[in-house]
């Protein structure tokens, strides 16, 4: 089923043109890893505070409160972005397990940027109140490091997968 469509997308004029224009595929990737770049430096800045790395001497709600609305602008550039080149190359992104793994931890990690993110307009010192948050705190900066980086494995394995 997903094979006939990613064809039956190929074969639309909106693809055709898409493929025909020189331009079009690195200048929409371009913009694509640009978007990847922002992303996941927010993530790293909140992700490294979160294991208790410190980076200057803002807190974790100021540095949070600043770099997520950087960050969700950029999730929804990379949204068009990557459908921009799924419509190029249907086939190879839609069918491919590397993309569809790379999918998966998009999700999670906004999730996690999510949670975090709540928490803290809630209660700016929410994540420091007591040993078990610190705790929750330290295991969610170690996940989204670590989903960080797999997203970036993940999306240079769907050129080989």
């Amino acid at each position: 089923m997903i094979e006939e469509f990613c064809d039956w997308l190929a074969a639309t004029p909106i693809s055709e043109a898409f493929k025909n224009w020189n331009w079009f595929v690195p200048i929409v990737q371009t913009v694509h890893i640009l978007s990847v770049a922002i992303v996941l430096t927010a993530v790293y800045i909140i992700g490294l505070r979160l294991v208790g790395v410190s980076l200057g001497k803002q807190s974790l709600a100021t540095v949070t409160a600043k770099s997520m609305p950087w960050t969700w602008i950029a999730l929804g550039v990379l949204l068009i972005t990557g459908a921009l080149l799924t419509i190029t190359e249907p086939t190879r992104e839609l069918l491919n397990y590397a993309f569809r793994a790379k999918m998966v931890m998009v999700l999670i990690l906004a999730g996690i940027l999510l949670i975090i993110q709540l928490r803290l307009r809630q209660n700016p010192g929410y994540w420091n109140e007591s040993p078990g948050r610190r705790g929750v705190a330290r295991a969610l900066g170690v996940a989204s490091l670590v989903v960080g980086a797999s997203i970036v494995t993940a999306g240079r394995w769907i050129a080989y997968v």
